[in-house]
């Protein structure tokens, strides 16, 4: 840990506390499209990436409903309702530290570019950052495209780098990208899907700062 250098900060449900947010805006598809809704443990164990099969897997017919459709449904209202969206309640705390370790912090993001830096500046944290880069559409595909990309615009390389996040997809680009990864609990999945095999997983936002600092 000691040769880390920069941050790459994953934005929703690591930084973005959404979870309640995305469940209860999916329950209004799911009543719509006459399918069985979720509650948040029930999403903590069915949520991943790619998206389309999540929702594949929540009983969308996509022959008789095309995942376009429900997927920009839903992301139409989440827009609407990501005003009332908070962080964590440790973020400004987290990254007021990690700035005092002179670390070089970046946002990656499934979210769409101008709205993932809108709600960064909306929410007071964008100047932390460095660079946030998000993606060019409203159907949370092609992060792992990016990934390689943002570590070349910085001034570290992989090796200097930890990505935090709060999905397998998060671990998915880090590995990609050959940096090493924390992942958060308290975001889309559960810490029983994370912990599977060697990941590294840490509760909530407090107690990976307190880890960062003893093990930095």
């Amino acid at each position: 840990m000691g040769q880390i250098k920069q941050i790459i900060w994953d934005w929703n449900g690591t930084l973005l506390n959404d979870v309640e947010m995305c469940v209860k805006i999916m329950n209004n598809l799911l009543h719509k499209y006459a399918l069985p809704l979720l509650n948040c443990e029930k999403y903590r164990e069915v949520f991943g990436f790619p998206v389309k099969d999540y929702y594949a897997s929540l009983g969308f017919d996509f022959e008789k409903v095309p995942f376009e459709l429900v997927g920009h449904e839903f992301m139409d209202a989440y827009f609407k309702e990501l005003p009332n969206s908070l962080l964590f309640p440790e973020v400004k705390q987290v990254l007021e530290e990690i700035n005092k370790l002179g670390m070089n912090q970046l946002v990656l993001s499934a979210m769409e570019h101008k709205a993932l830096e809108k709600s960064m500046n909306d929410k007071g944290i964008l100047p932390y950052f460095s660079k946030v880069q998000g993606i060019d559409n409203h159907l949370a595909s092609g992060k792992a495209e990016l990934a390689q990309g943002l570590i070349e615009s910085s001034d570290y390389n992989e090796e200097e780098t930890l990505f935090v996040g709060d999905t397998l997809h998060d671990l998915e680009v880090a590995q990609l990208i050959g940096s090493s990864c924390i992942l958060i609990a308290n975001g889309h999945i559960s810490k029983g899907r994370l912990k599977n095999g060697d990941n590294k997983v840490i509760d909530n936002l407090a107690e990976f700062l307190k880890y960062f600092q003893s093990n930095f």
